[in-house]
């Protein structure tokens, strides 16, 4: 009776035990990239993209409920600059809004003989200039992406944005978003 009466017990604690384990679901939200949005934009530029404006509320719905940590993903860094230029800051929505017209631009050439305006809207100016003595082009897509990597490492919690960061895949093709 009384080896009973332990393996019962013994049998009740560990039930209890395992009950007791706190079970706690997780919400992750990812962190909103402009980058990656204007990627979907090249590979389906009829597709079920965001509107710049719903871009816009994505980002400012992430930046309110993540924080960005160093992964694999953002480990190592771009040569992008941010507010280099004071009291220049661009309107992130209108600087969202130059990007998507840039991107859907697709393969044609963005070309760059020196210094060349790729977009003016609003509170915002997506800008290029040449970083050698050549006039140089990059597709206006890659263009696109260089400015999306300033918005994601550049963009400010007051919705203003301002720097620069080279064309993807051309280092003589420095992309900037400023205010006009």
């Amino acid at each position: 009776m009384v080896n009973f009466a332990l393996s019962a017990l013994a049998a009740l604690a560990l039930a209890q035990l395992t009950g007791a384990a706190p079970t706690q679901k997780e919400e992750t939200v990812e962190l909103f990239s402009f980058g990656k949005w204007v990627d979907g934009i090249i590979a389906n530029p009829d597709g079920n993209n965001l509107t710049p404006e719903e871009a816009v509320k994505a980002w400012k719905a992430s930046i309110n409920e993540t924080a960005a940590a160093a992964d694999g993903e953002n480990a190592l860094q771009k040569r992008y600059a941010c507010n280099t230029r004071p009291n220049n800051e661009a309107s992130v929505p209108d600087a969202v809004w130059c990007i998507n017209d840039i991107a859907r631009r697709g393969s044609a050439p963005c070309s760059v003989p020196g210094i060349v305006d790729f977009c003016i809207h609003g509170n915002a100016r997506v800008w290029g200039a040449r970083g050698g003595a050549f006039p140089t082009s990059s597709a206006c897509n890659d263009v696109a992406r260089g400015a999306g990597f300033v918005m994601d490492h550049c963009t400010r919690a007051d919705n203003t944005v301002q720097g620069n960061e080279f064309a993807y895949g051309n280092g003589n093709l420095l992309v900037w978003i400023t205010r006009p």
